[in-house]
This record gives structure tokens, C-alpha cells and sequence, in this order.
């Protein structure tokens, strides 16, 4: 059977979203310039169409309405706004995810439901610029999809009643699940930390009244800490919940650490010859040896490399690692970003930057889904006079109609008063 760590090396969460500190930098770099170059071709584009207006300012920005098109300059040429920064991104992101936080425990969803919409939002908008589709709506949408992902199926109306709002949420939820690249497993460090608790509990020395206090403080944070911040991309569940648990009780988290990679010294069998003693639960997790051996034993060199110093050592500095991230989004930080101070000197000059550089094609989603739908008719249509067309020249090149044999269409009987008859026609 493989080992836990060999089946999460096998998920989507792995395999499609977990990077270095340099790669997240420049992923997040490419996705920035690839949306101004595309805005921009589109603001140049819609300016060429639209005759010239004497309501537009003379600033280097879009008209009053916010439909994103730019205003010429002196000489007439259309000009473009500037566009928002890699980091400016990053701060609204952050922003919105409080928000979509905010939004979940309105709506009083499951720690799963909570933790699955947020990672859901942030990767959307990794994969996809903020000055492309709006993060307000994608909020709802993330929410709605995140629900569906942990196995809860709310209805829309439910939605729109709690928030009231008349948004279309159903419009966003292909883009979102498309730029999550339809991957919707996401592995929480929730259960984790439950395994954590029950295994300081068997250690039968431990305080229960300290145990419970690092429990709900850890819990607390990792509701919170990890979800605004990069920790789902750089870490895994269970290294998350270490450094959780690390920032609830150092203590706690290092006997766990301590107990788990442990040296066992060197013994020796009545020949003189080192003894190889079963690894626990080795016979179950694919670590026996390879070198012909028996099943489960291992010598001590192999124990140490699996569950010595050394690796403990790396051990301990990755999660020290991912605590320091989680460090800077404690809990307490929730009221920094409901802070009205905070809103109107950080977020709200960024936030009125976006609504001169946002997509003009693409952020109103309910627009965008008709007029993906009437390409995709218009493509139908075109396929099946193309389809058509091909029959009739293979008809007079060989002769009588090659689809003469195929079924006819079902045709529904009218009467004569032009009623439809639900029955039918007459026996």
C-alpha cells in the first residue's frame, strides 16, 4: 500500500498547485502582463469603433461610465489607463478573500465549505488577472461552487435571499471551474489536526485542559491565517497544520515532531551483527526494503534516514517556514481589513485604479455567457450548412440523395384549428 505522503504526491493539489516562492512571483507576473496586453488591445479596439464624444475628460482615463474605453489625447489618439501592479493585485485579492471570509459566515457554512471556496478564489486569480473579471461576483460564485465541491448542493435563490442580490451566479461558475482547470479536490489540514490532538492524548502526560487550548486556538487559526495567505500553495495539509499548531503551542508541536522522528541508537543481536528491527507500520506502508530483505525490516542507517535527525531537522524548518507565513494573517488581523482607515488609505485607491483598467469585454459575466452562447448557436448553425452543403455536391456527383435513407425528422401532429392534440392522432 503507498505511503500518505506517495498518494498526495499523486493529487491535482500536488501535481497542478503547489509552487516555490519564485514560480507563485512569476506566474503571477505573467498573468499580470498578459491581461494588459489583452485589455488594452480591446480598449484600443472599442475606441476605433466608437465615434468621438464631447462627454470624456481630458484625463489619461476611461469615460464616466466606467465602460473601460479609453479618451484621446491632444492629438485624438486613444490612451490607456494605467493598469494595476502585480502587487496591487495581490492587495486586492487579499481584500476580497476577507471578504469572501466575511461572506461565509453569513452564510454559516462547514470549515470545509469555507476553506474549499477560498482556495478555489485564490487560484482563479492566479490563473486569471483581477482587471479581468470582477472579484465581487466571483465571490458568490466561489461560494456556490465551493458548496457543490464538498458535497453540499444549495439552491441560487437561497444565495441571492441571503445577500440580496439579483446576480446571475450561475454565469461565473464555468469560468471559475475553468480556471481552477476543473480540478475540485482540495485537501484541508482540519482532519489533521484532529489526528494531532488524539495523538497528545495517547501520550497520557499532557494536560487535557492544555491540549483543548492549543486545539481551538490552532483551529482558530488555520480558519483564517492559511486562506489569506500563499500557505495552500507552497505547503502541504499536514505542514500547514504543524505550523498551526506550532503558533497555538510550540510545545505541543514539537513533542509531536520529536516523537515522530526519532533516533532509535544501534543494537545488537547475540552474533555480533546490527539488528534490524520492523519499522512501525512499515509492513503497511510501502516501506520495506528493497534490497531483498525481510518484509518491515530495515536496518538502522535506513531508520535514521527515514526517522533521524536529519530529516526531522528539515522537518522543523519547513515548518518554521510556514509559520512565519502564518504569522502575518493571524486571526487578529480580521479587524485590520474590515478597518475603515485601513479601506479608505490602501484599498480603496486601488480599488478605484481597477475601475479605470478593468476588461471592457469581460466583466459582466451575465453579457459574456450570452454572448458565448450565441457563438456557439451561430457556430452550430454554420457546421450544418456546412454539413448540408457537402451533401448536395456529393448528391450531384454521384447521384440521388445520399441521405435519402436516413431517418426523417419526428414531425408532431397539428389538427386542423392549428391546437396541438396531446393524444395524438386519431387510432
Amino acid at each position: 500500500m503507498a505511503s500518505e505522503d506517495a498518494r498526495y504526491r499523486e493529487t491535482s493539489q500536488f501535481e497542478a498547485w503547489s509552487f516555490s516562492p519564485a514560480q507563485l512571483a512569476a506566474m503571477r507576473e505573467k498573468t499580470n502582463a498578459l491581461a494588459r496586453q489583452r485589455i488594452a488591445e480591446r480598449m484600443l479596439a472599442s475606441a476605433s469603433n466608437l465615434p468621438t464624444s464631447n462627454n470624456t475628460s481630458k484625463a489619461n482615463t476611461p469615460d464616466p461610465s466606467g465602460n473601460g474605453t479609453p479618451n484621446p489625447n491632444e492629438n485624438g489618439a486613444p490612451t490607456l489607463p494605467d493598469f494595476l501592479k502585480p502587487e496591487e493585485e495581490a492587495l486586492l485579492v487579499s481584500f476580497y478573500v476577507s471578504e469572501l471570509l466575511r461572506a461565509a459566515d453569513h452564510l454559516g457554512v462547514p470549515d470545509e465549505v469555507r476553506a474549499t471556496a477560498t482556495v478555489f478564489f485564490r487560484r482563479f486569480f492566479l490563473t486569471n488577472s483581477i482587471m479581468t473579471y470582477p472579484p465581487q461576483e466571483m465571490i458568490l460564485v466561489a461560494l456556490f461552487v465551493g458548496s457543490k465541491a464538498e458535497g453540499r448542493f444549495p439552491r441560487i435563490i437561497e444565495f441571492q435571499q441571503k445577500f440580496n442580490t439579483k446576480q446571475d451566479i450561475l454565469a461565473g461558475e464555468f469560468l471559475l471551474c475553468q480556471g481552477n482547470r476543473f480540478n475540485f479536490e482540495v485537501r484541508h489540514p482540519f482532519r489533521a489536526l484532529m489526528g494531532a490532538m488524539m495523538e497528545l492524548r495517547s501520550y497520557g502526560d499532557i494536560d487535557e485542559q492544555r491540549i483543548i487550548a492549543a486545539e481551538r486556538r490552532a483551529h482558530d487559526i488555520l480558519l483564517f491565517s492559511p486562506l489569506m495567505t500563499d500557505a495552500y500553495f507552497h505547503y502541504t495539509p499536514s505542514q500547514i497544520m504543524f505550523a498551526a499548531l506550532s503558533l497555538a503551542d510550540r510545545g505541543l508541536a514539537e513533542r509531536l515532531i520529536q516523537e515522530t522522528f526519532h533516533f532509535v541508537p544501534p543494537t545488537t543481536n547475540n552474533d555480533n551483527t546490527p539488528a534490524q528491527t520492523p519499522l512501525p507500520g512499515s509492513e503497511n506502508s510501502g516501506l520495506a526494503r528493497k534490497d531483498g530483505g525481510g518484509k518491515g525490516q530495515m536496518t538502522n542507517d535506513e531508520r535514521a534516514a527515514i526517522i533521524g535527525t536529519g530529516i526531522r531537522d528539515k522537518v522543523m524548518g519547513t515548518i518554521e517556514a510556514c509559520r512565519n507565513m502564518l504569522s502575518n494573517e493571524l486571526p487578529e488581523r480580521k479587524s485590520h481589513w474590515t478597518s475603515e482607515s485601513i479601506f479608505k488609505s490602501q484599498i480603496r485607491p486601488v480599488r478605484k485604479k481597477l475601475t479605470k483598467c478593468r476588461d471592457p469585454d469581460r466583466w459582466n459575466l451575465s453579457e459574456l455567457q450570452r454572448q458565448r452562447r450565441e457563438q456557439g448557436l451561430r457556430r452550430d448553425d454554420s457546421e450544418e450548412r456546412a454539413a448540408a452543403s457537402k451533401g448536395s455536391k456529393d448528391a450531384a456527383l454521384f447521384g440521388g440523395d445520399l441521405a435519402a435513407g436516413a431517418p426523417e425528422k419526428k414531425r408532431r401532429k397539428v389538427d386542423g384549428n392549428g391546437q396541438e392534440d396531446p393524444f395524438g392522432g386519431p387510432l
